[in-house]
């Protein structure tokens, strides 16, 4: 029988991008020496990705006596990699009252009380339209597939909005493909790829030569700071999302 593969244990924090706080950076540990080193491995890669986008803490998978982490120290040391940290969700009561001391914004909010409302008086039936002639359905315009017939150089950035992409040629390392569909690339992937752009998690990146510098299906991330395994590593791989949060890697 084969070898049963243990799980790989959850990095320290985690990056998500969201539609309404831009990145979310998910804790899974407070531990001051595992975050230091989660985070310098997660942007050896890509020191300069984000840009300065706005982030948010999330909070909701620490334990509920998880001590706070060093806020300040945290969010300044995303600051020093691109990522401007702002707020906290779904913390305790001892970790948001620590962050906010640091600065930060607490958004867990309390549900409002329940409203009693008189109730409505029955509505009285209006008579029915007479049937007016049925309109004849209008077929859905197919988005149609980019493709990409040329090596993509550093800093180049190529984008499928609505669909899939197709790249028939290197996309060499700096250069970046994003596709609110699939990423199907017939060649060495050595740049970025991000699929499902718009929150489609049943998106997946696809390779005959993986060796991405990063890549990204519905805005969970992962950069490759340790050695892929033999299995995949410069060989044809599919990319995908298992329960909508952890990227896994499989050969094709």
């Amino acid at each position: 029988m084969p070898r049963r593969r243990e799980p790989r244990p959850a990095p320290a924090l985690e990056l998500k991008t969201t539609r309404l706080a831009g990145i979310q950076v998910i804790l899974n540990s407070a531990e001051h020496a595992a975050l230091e080193t989660h985070i310098s491995t997660l942007f050896a890669a890509t020191p300069d990705f984000f840009g300065g986008e706005a982030a948010v803490f999330e909070c909701g998978r620490l334990p509920a006596d998880a001590p706070a982490p060093d806020w300040a120290w945290l969010a300044q040391e995303l600051q020093s990699r691109g990522l401007n940290p702002f707020a906290v969700q779904n913390a305790s009561n001892e970790l948001a009252a620590a962050a906010a001391k640091a600065g930060l914004l607490v958004l867990n909010a309390a549900a409002p009380a329940p409203v009693v409302a008189e109730p409505a008086p029955e509505p009285v039936p209006e008579p029915l339209p007479e049937p007016a002639a049925a309109l004849a359905p209008q077929p859905a315009v197919p988005v149609p597939t980019r493709i990409i017939d040329k090596p993509l150089r550093s800093g180049q950035r190529v984008y499928a909005a609505g669909g899939d992409i197709v790249v028939l040629a290197a996309v060499n390392p700096g250069a970046e493909v994003i596709a609110d569909g699939s990423i199907h690339v017939y060649a060495p992937l050595k740049g970025r790829a991000l699929a499902g752009a718009r929150g489609d998690v049943t998106a997946r990146i696809f390779t005959t030569h993986l060796e991405a510098e990063l890549v990204s299906i519905a805005g969970v991330y992962r950069t490759f700071d340790t050695a892929l395994d033999a299995a995949v590593a410069k060989k044809p791989a599919q990319i995908r999302l298992a329960d909508a949060s952890q990227i896994v890697i499989e050969p094709l």
